[in-house]
């Protein structure tokens, strides 16, 4: 009855209380949003930062693969010079040797 006398109405206070938990919850759940965002903006950013290290790693993987055929034909040069040299002077040692044999008859 204090309280009807003072124009106060415990629906009134009822329904503000309401409004005001909602009011919070509203306020976190648009906190816990924003927070969602930042998380999947640094994602984005990590899978990009990714994807670039990936693009690098390929390209690294392709000049090495590059490197290592231009090696291998440099090793296949490199070898069959090696023959021809070694054809070379075994044929340079035998006619010293006919050479050496004839001169000393």
């Amino acid at each position: 009855m204090a309280l009807a006398r003072e124009g106060i109405n415990l629906e009134d206070i009822k329904r503000d209380a309401k409004i005001e938990l909602v009011l919070k919850h509203v306020i976190s759940q648009d906190v816990k949003i924003a927070h969602l965002k930042d998380e999947q903006f640094e994602m984005r950013s990590e899978i990009k930062m990714r994807d670039e290290t990936i693009s690098k790693l390929e390209n690294d993987i392709r000049l090495l693969e590059k490197d290592k055929r231009w090696n291998m034909l440099w090793r296949n040069s490199l070898e069959e010079d090696i023959n021809h040299t070694q054809i070379a002077l075994l044929a340079v040692g035998v006619i010293n040797v006919l050479f050496t044999f004839f001169m000393s008859r």
